[in-house]
């Protein structure tokens, strides 16, 4: 219980808390260090996040070889030919003559209706439209499922019987469709065969199928629906077959059939002409690719064919009506050749075929592409003199140290305007001459000035030789200049060698590249800094890295001197309430006595 000045009319509480404040000195200088460790460790990490930037920087730029052997490629004449090149299509120079054909991507469609035949409403069901074609009963089934390191599956649908309908299944694993078989065992890897036993279906495959592999069943039951089915083959580039199987079911609609093809592996865009009742469908690649028949093949009722032949289906396709599927046809250098497309890339250069020709050659060249290389290492400069002057900055900058980190007590005092102006002068001068980033700066500037020995027969040796020097102002401390014309001339005579001298790889720094050792020596930076500061390299916790153990000590301190000042601050409450109470005895015995003395004298 405490008593506050009612005996001695004192204000207890006022000279408590004033005491306290005189107590709290050493724990608000704790809490102003604490504030000080916590703004040097977000200044370093602020250094290694500049660090880390210019790092994947070098990496993505000069080190690159597409940024430093960036090239351009010219085309006599355009409106036949263009060209793009890469930093791998060297000096080269193409003669294109003879282009006879371009590359076309095969496309077919289906047979156009008679005049009095109704169209099809791609937007109704096509149950509602064909009614009349043979539909197979029964419930559609999809499933998809892992594999499980066995030959053998088995899928279970309780109350309903699964259907033996291998000519319609669809089986896929990762993507690849399977053949059925149902009366002889399955021997090859893209067979599966199925056994059908009431409301059980095993699938056998000729190789085990791993826990990873994704395998998608359609299958039939004798539950509600009705269903027929299409297939589609196509061919890649080695010419082998690509097929796929689709299920169609009466209640869906033409539209979200070709959705489905669409989206297929087989490679096809389909869709459906409202005016003439057609469907068409292209090819996705253009150019030939099955020499002994048709680019695109269709079965199934779906598509209208039947054992005949015949045009039974919804979508009744007609193999005469394929168009296109032709390879580009032309002469390189004296050699008549051919492409699938008539977009290809011959040692690292891109050619685009734009128009047949027969007469004339079209000279097609690559050089190197000054202006992009030479942005390239201008970027590198600019940014290491942007990331020189940031650190330099940083360690030249004032320490103001009258301007202690202020207290919560000292901000209720202050604006939010005054507050900002105390913290600028409290934060500066953080990492002034700081020995361990002074060291980091001269090593980076060691990696840029040293000789690269590497084995290439190139003049270019040190950034010197292509026009990279320092200022003549010793006030910059080692920032680079560019010579933009030596540089050109460096990159136009020999660009390999340009490249070399900031990407070299060897194993002595000597035999490496500046941006290369510079990358290894950000690397140890990073790593060094974050020892001290944490924030990279895993180093998260403050036990991990030096400045969080020094937090977590002072912590440590803080709590403990917090007991204290509250054991000190019970104290002094303690011995004002026992002087009060003494002080309220004290007034009790002396009321006592004065009427004791004069209240008790009336009867004299």
């Amino acid at each position: 219980m405490r008593l506050s000045g009612f005996a001695s009319g004192m204000d207890i509480d006022q000279i408590v808390g004033d005491l306290m404040r005189a107590e709290r000195v050493p724990m608000d200088k704790m809490v102003q260090k604490r504030q000080t460790l916590e703004w040097q460790m977000e200044e370093y990490r602020s250094i290694n996040r500049l660090f880390d930037e210019f790092r994947n920087n070098i990496f993505d730029t000069v080190m690159r070889k597409s940024k430093m052997g960036s090239r351009t490629a010219s085309s006599s004449d355009e409106n036949r030919i263009t060209a793009t090149a890469s930093s791998a299509a060297g000096s080269a120079t193409y003669q294109i003559s003879n282009v006879t054909q371009l590359a076309t991507a095969a496309s077919q469609t289906s047979i156009k209706p008679n005049e009095n035949d109704p169209k099809i409403d791609p937007t109704k069901s096509l149950k509602s439209q064909f009614q009349s074609l043979d539909w197979k009963t029964g419930g559609v089934h999809r499933e998809n499922l892992k594999g499980n390191d066995s030959k053998e599956l088995t899928i279970k649908n309780e109350g309903l019987t699964i259907k033996n309908d291998t000519d319609n299944m669809v089986v896929k694993v990762n993507g690849k469709l399977y053949k059925m078989v149902d009366s002889e065992p399955a021997v090859n890897t893209n067979e599966v065969k199925a056994v059908f036993s009431g409301s059980e279906m095993t699938l056998t495959f000729a190789d085990a199928i791993g826990t990873k592999d994704d395998i998608s069943v359609q299958y039939f039951t004798d539950g509600d629906g009705e269903y027929m089915s299409g297939n589609i083959t196509t061919y890649n580039e080695n010419g082998e077959p690509v097929k796929d199987k689709f299920i169609v079911e009466s209640s869906q609609t033409l539209n979200q059939v070709l959705e489905t093809i669409n989206r297929s592996s087989v490679g096809v865009s389909a869709f459906y002409d409202d005016h003439t009742g057609q469907v068409a469908f292209t090819r996705s690649e253009t150019g030939e690719f099955n020499k002994d028949g048709q680019e695109i093949e269709f079965g199934g009722k779906f598509f209208g064919k039947d054992e005949q032949d015949a045009p039974v289906g919804i979508i009744n396709m007609s193999q005469a009506n394929e168009q296109g599927g032709q390879n580009a046809k032309f002469t390189i250098n004296g050699l008549a050749t051919e492409r699938h497309s008539n977009t290809f890339t011959i040692n690292g250069m891109t050619i685009s075929l734009k128009d047949t020709f027969d007469s004339g050659t079209v000279t097609i060249g690559s050089s190197v592409d000054t202006d992009a290389v030479f942005d390239t290492i201008k970027g590198f400069v600019e940014e290491y003199n942007e990331m020189l002057d940031t650190i330099n900055e940083k360690l030249d900058e004032k320490r103001y140290r009258d301007y202690q980190p202020l207290t919560d007590e000292q901000k209720k005092d202050l604006s939010d305007r005054e507050i900002e102006l105390w913290e600028e002068k409290s934060k500066s001068g953080m990492i002034r001459n700081d020995r361990l980033l002074s060291g980091f700066m001269n090593t980076f500037r060691l990696d840029l000035y040293g000789s690269v020995d590497s084995n290439l027969d190139s003049e270019y040796k040190q950034l010197t030789t292509i026009g990279v020097t320092t200022t003549k102002n010793y006030m910059d401390r080692g920032k680079l200049k560019i010579d933009e014309n030596k540089l050109r001339k460096a990159i136009e005579d020999d660009p390999d060698g340009v490249y070399q001298l900031f990407a070299a790889d060897g194993p002595t720094k000597e035999q490496q590249g500046i941006a290369r050792r510079m990358r290894q020596s950000l690397d140890q930076a990073i790593e060094g800094i974050a020892e001290r500061a944490g924030g990279a390299k895993g180093k998260i916790q403050n036990h991990q890295f030096t400045l969080g153990r020094n937090l977590n000590n002072l912590e440590d301190q803080i709590s403990n001197f917090e007991r204290r000042l509250s054991d000190i601050e019970n104290r002094y409450w303690r011995q004002f309430t026992a002087m009060e109470k003494a002080m309220a005895r004290a007034n009790e015995q002396a009321s006592f006595l004065q009427q004791q003395m004069f209240g008790g004298g009336g009867g004299y």
